[in-house]
């Protein structure tokens, strides 16, 4: 009974060595990722994008052409097969508190396992709050977004930009968003923004440390060697034990 007992510990210590660890994975702003309008990737972990047209914007505050362009590449047009197209959404998706206008995204499709978690930070800035209190301006709430598979995840608008920038008007300050993945397949991520209601001012978006934490997923476990000798152990005493009771049987008779 103790050897059998000491043969089941071994089985099921044999089965405990298999488990399902969480690992982080940095989702690189690499050549993998698309980018669309006016998109700089600082470096593998950074990237900043702008709405700024190179159009005269900003005017009204005295700035100059391309003040707040990041890359040299303008935003790019809503409609007529613009940002809407490259996020494969209706450009109706993007009309979120008035009408999309201009924009720049930057994308990546990835692959995901249930649970995943997907974690970034983000910071909003905007000039859009130095001409809001203007009576005559209307309703012009830039905002900026998460999108995953065609559905659009509000990260912040102008109303959330409460803090003084240095180099815009308002910005939220840094921020963390995470997204978890409730069923495995693959997803296309994008993360951008979008000027509402008019081309003239400009808002942007800084995303920063973007990773995956993914749910690995093991493989049905082998027989271990602990748990082939329990067996060739256990296969034995039950033959031994059969022996012993033919002798047993034999001599009794």
């Amino acid at each position: 009974m103790k050897t059998s007992i000491k043969l089941v510990s071994l089985l099921t210590w044999g089965s405990l060595i298999f488990s399902n660890p969480a690992q982080a994975l940095d989702l690189k702003f690499d050549n993998s990722w698309e980018k669309f309008g006016d998109v700089e990737v600082v470096n593998p972990t950074q990237a900043n994008l702008s709405t700024d047209g190179l159009f005269d914007d900003d005017f009204d505050l005295g700035a100059n052409n391309g003040d707040f362009n990041y890359s040299g590449n303008p935003a790019g047009m809503v409609g007529f097969g613009g940002l809407e197209h490259f996020l494969g959404v209706d450009v109706s998706v993007l009309d979120v508190g008035g009408y999309a206008y201009e924009g720049s995204a930057i994308k990546k499709t990835i692959n995901v396992n249930t649970g995943d978690v997907l974690r970034f930070s983000w910071n909003f800035s905007t000039n859009e709050t130095f001409l809001a209190t203007e009576p005559l301006r209307g309703s012009f709430i830039d905002y900026s977004f998460f999108l995953v598979n065609g559905q659009i995840q509000k990260l912040a608008d102008i109303n959330n930009a409460t803090v003084s920038a240095g180099t815009f008007n308002k910005e939220t300050g840094i921020q963390k968003y995470e997204y978890r993945f409730n069923n495995a397949g693959t997803y296309t991520i994008a993360l951008g923004l979008v000027d509402i209601n008019d081309f003239a001012v400009t808002s942007a978006l800084s995303i920063n440390n973007v990773s995956l934490e993914t749910i690995q997923a093991v493989p049905e476990p082998l027989p271990q060697p602990v748990t082939i000798l329990g067996s060739g152990i256990v296969l034995g005493l039950a033959t031994l034990s059969k022996k012993k009771y033919a002798k047993r049987v034999k001599n009794h008779n």
